[in-house]
């Protein structure tokens, strides 16, 4: 007798069918991931051979604004003068000495009882305009004063008249210069003589009555103006040549350096000295870079080409002719001493303080003699890397023929993704054939359940006849 299989017995069936059909795509998705893997890898070495490459190029780059152009300035006296420095400064020492600071011209009001009327009082109300002008531009300004007043709200109704003004060339502020006096200050934005302030009333006699007049100086408590014409640019001598400036900060005095004035000195201390060297310290930082680009690839190479001695497993790169070559060719390249140098010029790395150990990989095993040589013969450490047959142009050469758009690199990544491709179109044709096949099965288990389920409904009928056939009364 056939014995009925329910539904999802069918289905573990089914399914215990499928992952034994499937047994041939789980190795095809192993050997994709594994190519994907080695995509991904050739990725990553592209990414280091860039960024080394970005390195190489910024080294053999020449001229004021490569970085063999960077130029450091230090001052002697930070207090009195800082100096920073760009690639078109001579290297040289020049002697600052600072006579006068650059400073805004301020115009002060007379001053007043902050809670009195005085300026109401003798105004009375109404709208005043007066005129401001800072190097050469005159912007008007109105200001509104009602009967009763008190000083300080006339003094604050000036202020944000002013300050609300647009490029007006001055700030407006009160000063308490007591416990119950005040008094108002203009003050120009920028410092210098060119930005000295001219006053004038159009409208009434507002400033004129407050003391803001730009043709007295302030004396006691009645207004005028702070510094004379005199006192507001800067004044330095730069080597002994007398040099003014509206500005604390002087860019155009020395090619290619800024000079920050901060202190004024006395007649009796000596001039500040300012050093323009060589920037030791970025040209040397990017050698370092190079260094450690450099040994990134060698590392990652030599770790990717690996097989394991003890269990002869084998790295991803492993035989790899075109991966292990390049470790090769970038060792051959920085071994090999550079041609066509003036005589006495250093034509190898370890000239400079640069070594290179067993594995192929750069240290500065000198720094002293490095920082040295960029010092003073930078030419010469430039020369290592920028002529006609220097470092630079050579590991260049190497690194554009793996990463370029159709270098070594992407050509490895096109027949690895092919491969890909292709194993893809595999999975899904076997995909489809075994759900075909699941379909059949499914389809022929539901006939043979249908079939048994006829079969027993037969069978219990031809039971039943039977039974009444021979049934014998009691």
């Amino acid at each position: 007798m056939i014995s009925p299989i329910g539904g999802n017995n069918i289905e573990l069936l089914l399914q215990s069918y499928r992952v034994l059909e499937e047994r041939p795509i789980r190795e095809l998705e192993s050997r994709k991931e594994a190519i994907d893997n080695r995509i991904q890898l050739f990725n990553q070495l592209k990414t280091k051979l860039n960024t080394l490459q970005s390195l190489v190029k910024d080294l053999g780059y020449s001229g004021s604004t490569s970085i063999w152009g960077r130029k450091a300035a230090t001052s002697s006296d930070e207090s009195i003068v800082t100096v920073s420095a760009t690639s078109s400064a001579v290297a040289t020492s020049h002697t600052i000495f600072v006579s006068q600071l650059a400073k805004a011209d301020q115009v002060v009001s007379n001053q007043y009882t902050a809670t009195g009327t005085d300026i109401s009082s003798t105004l009375g109300a109404g709208t005043f305009t007066f005129n401001v002008t800072v190097n050469g531009t005159t912007k008007q300004v109105s200001v509104d004063i009602q009967s009763g007043d008190d000083n300080q709200t006339v003094l604050e109704n000036i202020v944000t008249a002013v300050n609300n003004t647009t490029d007006i060339g001055i700030q407006a502020s009160i000063v308490k210069d007591s416990s119950s006096t005040v008094r108002l200050v203009f003050t120009s934005k920028e410092t210098g003589q060119d930005y000295e302030m001219s006053l004038a009333d159009v409208s009434g006699s507002l400033l004129s009555t407050i003391g803001m007049n730009d043709s007295v100086k302030m004396s006691g408590t009645s207004g005028g103006y702070v510094y004379d014409s005199t006192e507001l640019n800067a004044i330095v001598l730069i080597d002994g040549i007398t040099v003014t400036s509206n500005s604390n900060t002087i860019e155009d005095a020395i090619e290619g350096l800024t000079i920050t004035l901060h202190k004024r000195q006395e007649s009796t201390e000596a001039p500040v000295t300012i050093n323009v060297t060589n920037d030791v310290e970025a040209i040397k930082g990017k050698i370092e870079d190079f260094i450690n680009a450099y040994n990134e690839v060698m590392d990652f190479i030599q770790s990717n080409t690996a097989v394991n001695t003890t269990t002869y497993e084998r790295s991803t790169f492993s035989g790899d002719f075109s991966v292990m070559q390049l470790r090769l060719q970038l060792r051959q390249e920085i071994a090999e001493p550079v041609d066509g140098l003036p005589s006495g010029y250093p034509t190898i790395l370890s000239e400079i303080g640069i070594s290179t150990d067993r594995d192929g990989k750069l240290s500065i095993s000198d720094s002293d003699k490095l920082e040295d040589m960029i010092r003073n013969n930078l030419e010469q450490v430039e020369a290592l890397f920028n002529s006609s047959d220097g470092y630079s142009g050579r590991l260049d050469s190497i690194l554009e023929e793996m990463t370029s758009g159709e270098g070594v690199i992407e050509s490895r990544k096109d027949v690895l993704s092919s491969q890909i491709n292709r194993i893809n179109n595999r999975i899904e044709l076997l995909q489809k054939q075994i759900d075909r096949k699941m379909e059949y099965y499914r389809d022929q288990f539901s006939r043979l359940q249908a079939a048994y389920a006829m079969y027993t409904a037969q069978f219990n009928y031809v039971s039943s006849v039977v039974q009444a056939g021979f049934f014998i009364p009691g």
